[in-house]
């Protein structure tokens, strides 16, 4: 009896473990999510494009600094070319510029009245141009007061003859006040004929002389002090005359240090460019110039660099159906085919760009869309160090979608199925 039960209980337990293990593999597979990934190939790109160095002004090459296959950093020098014309230039405005800071530092000190203040000299041609300065404001000074001098003694003797000539005015009319009286006292004799008319006649005329003499005196007062204001007048143009001429080569000084000073920027930038750098890291693709003295043109292509990068980028093919759920921004994960992925792994990277319209491959008759991924990293690290990827390399790309159950995987085909079925 026993015996006879036993294949039956056998048969439920196998029943109920069946039933178990489905009902926990649904729950499971409801719960558990793997990521929903769109693949594609692709191949490894350069980032960046090759950098040419060429001149801007051109010139005679004095020296090449670089080989080709050589790696240099941002801002290594490449090549030299021949700085003796720009440096000539350069040291020519500088020294002009200083002399006109000398020159103008004294004709402000002149209009001003006051002791120059000169700026400090930075080489021995501008201490030699201060020594100049100092000397011309000294012999400038020395003539203005040399003038004024001049001046201020003629308007001293204006003054000293207006002193005189009213001397000479007070002495005149003096005689004339006496013989006018002498007159007046005998015109009354002679009519009652006292005194003989000649006497009054003699009188008069001496009194008509001193009045003449009178008005002479007056009229040289007059002449004396236009005199003077004339010498004032004259001493005040000699200084402002002297501060206007000053002011005037102020201007023109100021004017041409302007234009000096300005030209001065563009004239450094010139010299530090006969030295051609680097403008990013990278390695020296080839040096295109060889030799030494060579003339190069403005705009000649000296030398090429190829950038370095601490990323990848990789182009991938995604196929129509697939590029709705691609997205800029979206997780990727790069393997390369030249490398096993078992054990060197994989890069990590983002989507960057998708392109607005799909891609006919004329040869292989494939329609694709073309997406960019840009990687983490630029190398597979291994216990050797690190494996480099370079351009041309084939690529294996995953890009991470949203996350789904399990069981919505395994559902997939059957509700494309049912989508689709029934349908002529």
């Amino acid at each position: 009896m026993v015996n006879a039960i036993e294949p039956r209980t056998a048969s439920r337990w196998l029943f109920w473990g069946i039933v178990g293990f489905f009902v926990i593999f649904l729950a499971w597979a409801s719960l558990a999510e793997v990521d929903r990934t769109v693949r594609g190939m692709g191949r490894v790109i350069s980032s960046s494009e090759l950098q040419v160095i060429s001149s801007l002004e051109g010139g005679v090459v004095e020296e090449i600094l670089v080989t080709t296959g050589q790696a240099v950093k941002a801002d290594d020098p490449l090549l030299r070319l021949d700085p003796t014309e720009t440096g000539s230039s350069l040291g020519s405005t500088s020294a002009t510029a200083g002399a006109l800071e000398m020159k103008v530092a004294r004709l402000e000190a002149e209009i001003a009245g006051r002791a120059p203040r000169f700026p400090a000299p930075a080489d021995e041609e501008a201490a030699r141009q201060l020594r100049v300065e100092q000397a011309l404001y000294s012999s400038r000074q020395a003539d203005l007061q040399s003038a004024l001098t001049s001046s201020r003694a003629q308007l001293a003797r204006s003054r000293q003859m207006v002193t005189e000539a009213e001397r000479q005015v007070d002495a005149v009319a003096s005689r004339a006040s006496a013989a006018r009286s002498e007159a007046d006292l005998l015109r009354p004799l002679v009519e009652q004929g006292i005194e003989p008319r000649l006497s009054l006649v003699r009188a008069e005329s001496q009194a008509a002389s001193a009045e003449a003499e009178l008005a002479g005196a007056r009229a040289a007062v007059g002449r004396a002090q236009a005199q003077v204001t004339e010498a004032g007048a004259n001493l005040d143009r000699v200084a402002r005359d002297w501060r206007a001429q000053a002011a005037n080569e102020l201007a023109l000084a100021q004017a041409e240090l302007g234009s000096r000073s300005a030209a001065i920027p563009a004239l450094q930038e010139r010299l530090a460019r006969t030295t051609l750098r680097s403008p990013v890291a990278g390695t020296v693709n080839r040096v295109l110039v060889n030799t030494r003295g060579s003339a190069v043109s403005t705009g000649q292509p000296l030398v090429e660099i190829a950038p370095s990068d601490d990323t990848l980028l990789v182009e991938v093919r995604i196929r129509p159906q697939d590029i709705g759920t691609v997205r800029i921004g979206q997780q990727a994960r790069i393997g390369i085919t030249a490398f096993d992925q078992a054990v060197y792994g994989k890069l990590e990277g983002k989507v960057v760009t998708i392109s607005p319209d799909s891609i006919v491959d004329e040869k292989r008759g494939e329609v694709y869309y073309l997406v960019r991924v840009r990687t983490e990293a630029e190398a597979l690290p291994s216990d050797k160090g690190d494996l480099a990827i370079g351009p041309g390399m084939v690529a294996d790309v995953s890009l991470l979608g949203d996350k789904r159950t399990v069981l919505q995987y395994i559902l997939t085909p059957l509700l494309r199925f049912r989508d689709t079925a029934l349908r002529e």
